[in-house]
C-alpha cells in the first residue's frame, strides 16, 4: 500500500475525492454479495420445495399399489376381552370369538424367610443378598435341578453360597429372579410367557429339600410334580452320559490342581533364587531377612508338596483318559481334549456311582410324588403356572404362547377370559374412513405445494431490488428490514421455468381422465374439483377441493360424494386412484431425475449447479474487492506525486522569493 498524504499543499480534500472515484467500483462488490445472498435464499426455499416434492413422491409412490387400498376394520364388541389389528388379507366377515385361558408366565412368590443362629432360633437379623446359606441355618451341600423351556440343568448349593450367589444361577439359567429385602422373600418368574417356559426348582435328596426350605422356593404344583416324575426312570444312556460328563468335570479339576501345582512350584524356584541373592556380596540383607525368608521357602515347598501328592492321587485315581497339551515354557496343562470314562475298574465304578445316584433320586422323586398325592406337603412359596392361551374362533380351536393370535389377516389380542356362553363378535369390513382419510391426505399434501408454487410464480418481480447491506441494516428496525428482505425473497421464483414445469406436469396429471372398466373417470366424478376463479382465493386456482369435507368452509355444506362412492363400489375408487398416483409418482420421479444441468439424484432443481454458483461468488467478489483496492491504492499514490510535486514547486518559489528580496 502506497504512502498516502492528505491534500496539505493543494488544498484538496483527496480522501472525499478519492473515495467518490472508487465508490462506483466498490458498487460492483455490493452487487455480487448481493446476487449471492439472493441465491442463498433460493437454495434454502428449494430445499424446502424439494423436501415437500419428495414426501408426495413417496406418498403417491405407496397409493400406486392395491394393497394400499385393500384396508379394512374390525370392530370387537367387547373391547375387554380382546383388541383385533385388521391386516391387508382380511376379508369381509362377521365372526365369533370365545377365549377359554389366557397365556401366563410362571411366577413364584417366595415365601418368608428368616436369619437363625446355630441353634436354628430365629435371630430377627435382616437378610441382604449377600447373606450366607449358612445363616439361614443349611450347612450341608447338595445340587438343585432347574427345569425350564424343558431343559434341566443343576446348581450346586453350600453353606457359603450366597443369595446372590443363587439368584445368579437362576438368571443363568434364563429365569428373572431378585431377592426383596424389604420383604424378605426371593422371586423367580420365567421370561415369557407359555407353558414351555414355565419352571420348576426340585431338590434330588431331603438335604436339597431343605436348601429349598430355607430358601422360601418350595413347592408342590403340577409342574414340580412332572419334573420328578422325570426322575423315575432311567436308560443305560443315560448313565453314560451323566458318567461322561462328570469324567469331564473331573478333567477339568485335574487341569486346574496340576497347574497350581506348576504355580506353587514356580514360586518355590523364585523364593530361593532371591534367598541366594542375600548371600551374595555387598547385600545388605540381615540376619533375620534371611531367617525370614528360609521360613517362607519352608512353607511354600510345603504347600507345593502338599499339591503334588493331591496330583498324584488324582491322576492315580482317574476314572477318564483324555488327550493332555502341555505349555512347553512353564509346563503347565493348557488344555484336556477327548475325554472318556476309562474302560477299567476305575471307569466302572463311576459308572456304577451314577447309577446309584439315579436309583436314590428316583427313590426319593417317588417319596416326593407320593406326598404330593397325598397333600402332606406344604411348599413355603406360592406360584403361578406358565400356560398357553387357548381360544375357539367360530368353533375352532387355537393355541398360542402368548395372547396374541394371527389368523387369517387379523392379529387377535386376547384380553380377558370370556365365561360359559359369552361369545366376542368380530365385525371385519372396508375401512371407509381410512380410504377416505387417505384420499384426503394426498389431496392436501398435493394442495399444499401446488398453492406454493402458484404463488412463488406469480410474484412480483424482486430483481430490481438488493439486499440490505450492514450500513443500510442499522439505519432500519428488525421490523422494516424483515419486511424488505421478505418482499425480496417472495419474488425469486417469478416465472421460473422449472417451476413452471414441476406446476404443468403436476396439473395436467390431476386433471387427466382414467379409464376404470372401460369408463373414463376424473376427479370431479369423486366430488373433488377445483373452485372457480371467482371462488378460489389468489395463487390457489390449482387446489382441490373435496365435496363435503367438514374441515373444508368452501365446500364442506355439499354432499359427500367420495363417501358415497367408497361405500359403495370401493373397488372403482380404489381403482382410480391407484392409477392416478402410479401416473403423478412416474412425472414427479421423471421430473426429479430430469437433467438440464447438475443436480443430486432425486432433486427437482439444479442443486449442485447453485451450489457452485454460490462458490463462484466467493472468487468473483475478492476479484473484485481486489481490484476496488488497487484502483484506490493507484488514485493515491498519483494525488502523493501531485502532492510531492507542489511541494517541491512551493518550496523553490519561497527560494527565489528571498534571493530578490521579496518576501512570501
Amino acid at each position: 500500500m502506497p504512502m498516502r498524504m492528505s491534500g496539505l499543499i493543494s488544498g484538496l480534500d483527496t480522501d472525499s475525492l478519492i473515495s467518490q472515484l472508487v465508490s462506483a467500483k466498490r458498487l460492483k462488490v455490493t452487487k455480487s454479495k448481493g446476487d449471492q445472498t439472493k441465491l442463498s435464499w433460493k437454495q434454502d426455499k428449494w430445499k424446502d420445495l424439494n423436501k415437500q416434492l419428495v414426501s408426495l413422491r413417496t406418498m403417491a409412490s405407496n397409493m400406486r399399489w392395491s394393497d394400499a387400498w385393500n384396508k379394512k376394520t374390525t370392530g370387537v364388541s367387547d373391547t375387554s376381552k380382546a383388541s383385533v389389528i385388521t391386516g391387508s388379507g382380511a376379508v369381509d366377515s362377521v365372526q365369533s370369538l370365545k377365549i377359554t385361558q389366557l397365556a401366563k408366565s410362571g411366577y413364584l412368590t417366595g415365601g418368608k424367610i428368616e436369619a437363625v443362629d446355630s441353634e436354628g432360633n430365629a435371630t430377627g437379623e435382616k437378610l441382604t443378598a449377600l447373606s450366607k446359606m449358612s445363616d439361614l441355618g443349611f450347612t450341608g451341600e447338595t445340587k438343585l435341578n432347574i427345569t425350564t423351556n424343558g431343559s434341566t440343568s443343576e446348581i450346586s448349593i453350600n453353606g457359603d453360597t450366597s443369595i446372590s450367589d443363587v439368584l445368579s444361577a437362576l438368571k443363568k439359567q434364563g429365569l428373572n429372579a431378585s431377592f426383596d429385602e424389604n420383604n424378605q422373600r426371593l422371586f423367580v418368574s420365567s421370561k415369557t410367557t407359555g407353558a414351555k417356559s414355565d419352571f420348576s426348582i426340585t431338590a434330588n435328596d431331603a438335604t436339597g429339600q431343605d436348601a429349598l426350605d430355607k430358601l422360601g422356593i418350595s413347592t408342590y404344583d403340577a409342574t414340580a410334580k412332572k419334573n420328578l416324575e422325570s426322575y423315575l426312570t432311567y436308560s443305560e444312556s443315560d448313565v453314560e452320559s451323566e458318567s461322561l460328563k462328570r469324567a469331564a468335570d473331573s478333567a477339568e479339576a485335574y487341569k486346574n490342581l496340576f497347574n497350581s501345582m506348576k504355580t506353587a512350584e514356580k514360586n518355590v524356584a523364585d523364593l530361593v533364587e532371591q534367598r541366594a541373592k542375600m548371600d551374595e556380596e555387598g547385600n545388605p540383607a540381615t540376619a533375620e531377612d534371611k531367617e525370614a525368608m528360609d521360613q517362607k521357602i519352608a512353607e511354600a515347598r510345603t504347600n507345593a508338596d502338599e499339591l503334588a501328592v493331591k496330583v498324584s492321587d488324582a491322576w492315580t485315581s482317574a476314572d477318564w483318559d483324555a488327550d493332555i497339551e502341555y505349555d512347553e515354557t512353564d509346563g503347565t496343562i493348557k488344555s484336556i481334549s477327548n475325554v472318556q470314562v476309562k474302560d477299567d475298574e476305575s471307569g466302572q465304578a463311576l459308572k456304577d456311582q451314577v447309577r446309584a445316584d439315579f436309583a436314590q433320586r428316583a427313590s426319593y422323586a417317588q417319596s416326593q410324588i407320593d406326598a404330593i398325592e397325598a397333600g402332606t406337603l406344604e411348599g413355603k412359596a406360592t406360584k403361578i403356572t406358565g400356560q398357553d392361551a387357548m381360544i375357539e374362533l367360530n368353533g375352532a380351536e387355537f393355541e398360542s404362547s402368548t395372547n396374541v393370535f394371527e389368523i387369517n389377516g387379523l392379529t387377535i389380542t386376547a384380553l380377558g377370559e370370556t365365561k360359559g356362553d359369552e361369545e366376542v363378535t368380530l365385525t371385519t369390513t372396508n375401512d371407509t374412513s381410512g380410504l377416505y382419510d387417505q384420499i384426503k391426505n394426498f389431496i392436501s399434501s398435493y394442495n399444499k405445494i401446488i398453492n406454493e408454487l402458484d404463488k412463488l410464480y406469480n410474484a412480483d418481480s424482486s430483481s430490481k431490488f438488493t439486499p440490505l447491506t450492514d450500513e443500510e441494516k442499522e439505519a432500519l428496525s428488525d421490523a422494516e428490514v424483515e419486511k424488505y428482505e421478505t418482499k425480496i425473497k417472495d419474488g425469486l421464483f417469478k416465472g421460473d421455468e422449472t417451476i413452471s414445469a414441476i406446476m404443468s406436469s403436476m396439473t395436467q396429471g390431476m386433471a387427466q381422465g382414467i379409464t376404470i372398466n372401460g369408463k373414463t373417470l376424473h376427479l370431479s366424478d369423486f366430488g373433488i374439483n377445483t373452485l372457480s376463479y371467482f371462488e378460489a382465493e389468489k395463487n390457489e386456482t390449482h387446489a382441490f377441493h373435496i365435496d363435503g369435507d367438514s374441515d373444508d368452509e368452501k365446500t364442506s355444506g355439499k354432499a359427500d360424494a367420495l363417501k358415497s362412492l367408497i361405500a359403495s363400489d370401493p373397488d372403482q375408487v380404489s381403482g382410480f386412484f391407484t392409477k392416478l398416483s402410479s401416473d403423478i409418482y412416474s412425472r414427479l420421479d421423471k421430473l426429479s431425475s430430469r437433467v438440464a444441468g447438475r443436480r443430486t439424484y432425486g432433486s427437482f432443481y439444479e442443486d449442485q449447479t447453485m451450489k457452485s454458483d454460490y462458490t463462484g461468488y466467493d472468487s468473483k467478489i475478492q476479484e473484485l474487492e481486489d481490484a476496488a483496492n488497487d484502483y484506490e491504492d493507484r488514485l493515491y499514490t498519483k494525488f502523493s506525486k501531485m502532492e510531492t510535486a507542489m511541494a517541491k514547486l512551493q518550496s523553490k518559489t519561497s527560494a527565489l522569493t528571498g534571493l530578490l528580496g521579496g518576501s512570501q
